[in-house]
């Protein structure tokens, strides 16, 4: 069987009948790659297409198996914040301990990304809570380091705090998620590490319902609520789960003229409508806008490499690393933009850098070997 033709019918959800007559007779080929090593379920998973994912999964399509990058279907899953295909690979026993090049499970760049429901699943499936990356972080440093402390980062540091994470492990830094929060002036996040949820208060109540999914309930309970910011955070949530963007978006904008924290919910929403110029639009108003420029800009820079804007991203990485040069993640992610660019040498260099600030991390030698690898071979 053609490579091409699998992949010419995934990017056809229509042809989803012709997937299943070719496979009818030939499923040795459905975890073949193609020359970026992503196997068909690899393509569906970042098209999103359930439809095609699924038939895969049930022919046994692998959803561990890594790409060139490292990243398998679950993780990718997980980190692109895909909560319906992720909760879907869950159903076929992947690997929850298989990590990305990070050394990261799939509860690491969802914690760091904000995406709520896919740390919710990852945490029912057994993710374990305190596993620790490359760039010695768990979850939860994910969160706290990388997070605002707005009302979502709030809930991923309950959800986590829930399922007993440990908020005394220190990263290479020799610093705790505490070290973090009072380093950044996140007092409410403090607040959390220190205390936990408060269960009275009745939001405790309606986190509760939209871990069991119940949107409807959740609504219906919060419209009866006094005005609040946090009543208008969740409604605008419980439409976004539900696939009502633009009224996810109406509520989200009425919590924007009250606080710029709401800036980022609504890029996420325009996110899900590939509507990119309005993505960057509010990335950019809570650059201009909040009093933690950096979480917006580093937000940014993800996006920005979603979409294959890498010269953009490395753009505002060395704003950050300006700030920070001592950040190794971020040398780390515009190392891979100038890969991505076909940039070894810088690359190399950058990942030097890395190596020089963490001489015992083996995430930045080992880049730099297979650059070295690539480079050898462009000669």
């Amino acid at each position: 069987m053609a490579d091409g033709t699998i992949f010419q019918l995934i990017n056809q959800p229509n042809k989803l009948d012709s997937l299943k007559d070719i496979y009818g007779y030939s499923l040795l080929d459905i975890d073949t790659p193609n020359e970026k090593g992503q196997t068909p379920l690899h393509v569906a998973v970042l098209k999103n297409n359930l439809e095609v994912a699924a038939y895969l999964l049930s022919k046994g399509a692998n959803p561990n198996a890594k790409d060139s990058m490292g990243l398998s279907p679950y993780i990718a899953a997980a980190a692109n914040g895909l909560s319906e295909m992720f909760d879907l690979i869950s159903q076929y026993n992947p690997d929850v301990t298989q990590v990305n090049r990070f050394g990261g499970t799939a509860l690491l760049p969802s914690s760091e990304k904000g995406f709520i429901r896919v740390v919710e699943l990852a945490l029912k499936n057994k993710v374990p809570v305190d596993h620790v990356n490359k760039l010695g972080w768990s979850a939860l440093l994910e969160a706290v380091v990388l997070g605002d402390e707005g009302f979502l980062y709030q809930d991923i540091v309950v959800a986590l705090l829930n399922e007993n994470a440990d908020t005394s492990i220190k990263d290479f830094d020799g610093k705790t998620v505490m070290d973090y929060a009072l380093e950044q002036g996140k007092d409410r996040i403090l607040s959390l590490l220190k205390q936990g949820e408060d269960k009275a208060s009745p939001f405790s109540v309606i986190r509760q319902l939209l871990k069991k999914e119940e949107y409807l309930n959740a609504i219906k309970q919060l419209l009866a609520m006094d005005d609040s910011l946090e009543q208008v955070y969740y409604l605008g949530y419980c439409y976004e789960q539900l696939g009502k963007l633009k009224t996810s978006q109406f509520y989200y904008k009425q919590g924007l003229k009250h606080s710029v924290d709401f800036a980022y919910y609504i890029a996420n929403s325009y996110k899900k409508e590939k509507n990119y110029q309005e993505v960057l639009a509010y990335f950019d108003l809570g650059i201009n806008e909040s009093k933690n420029p950096e979480f917006f800009k580093y937000h940014k820079s993800n996006f920005l490499r979603e979409i294959g804007e890498h010269q953009v991203a490395i753009n505002i990485m060395d704003e950050l690393l300006f700030l920070d040069p001592l950040r190794v993640d971020y040398l780390f992610h515009k190392s891979n933009s100038l890969i991505s660019l076909g940039k070894l040498d810088d690359a190399y260099e950058v990942m030097r850098v890395a190596r020089d600030i963490q001489p015992n991390n083996s995430l930045f030698e080992d880049q730099m070997q297979q650059l070295e690898e690539l480079i050898i071979k462009e000669v």
